[in-house]
């Protein structure tokens, strides 16, 4: 919950990339970034195994500038 605070307030991250751990007790963070290419986020999720990762997208909104939403990602 912190990082995802730190992402959602802070903006000290740009994405988070979550695992289940191997117990398959608990979801942990995996891997933060503030890397803002898109390439970048995709290569950090695996081929061959499940991940949950929140990206903060930003876009240009015509005539209202800058925006951002949250997006949740199911890998």
């Amino acid at each position: 919950m912190t990082a995802f605070q730190e992402l959602k307030l802070g903006k000290k991250h740009k994405y988070i990339v979550y695992k289940i751990n191997d117990s398959k007790t608990e979801i942990v963070v995996e891997k933060t970034s503030t890397n803002k290419d898109y390439d970048t986020f995709l290569a950090d999720l695996p081929e061959d195994s499940p991940r949950f990762a929140i990206y903060d997208f930003e876009f240009e909104k015509e005539g209202a500038g800058t925006r951002n939403k949250i997006s949740f990602v199911a890998w």
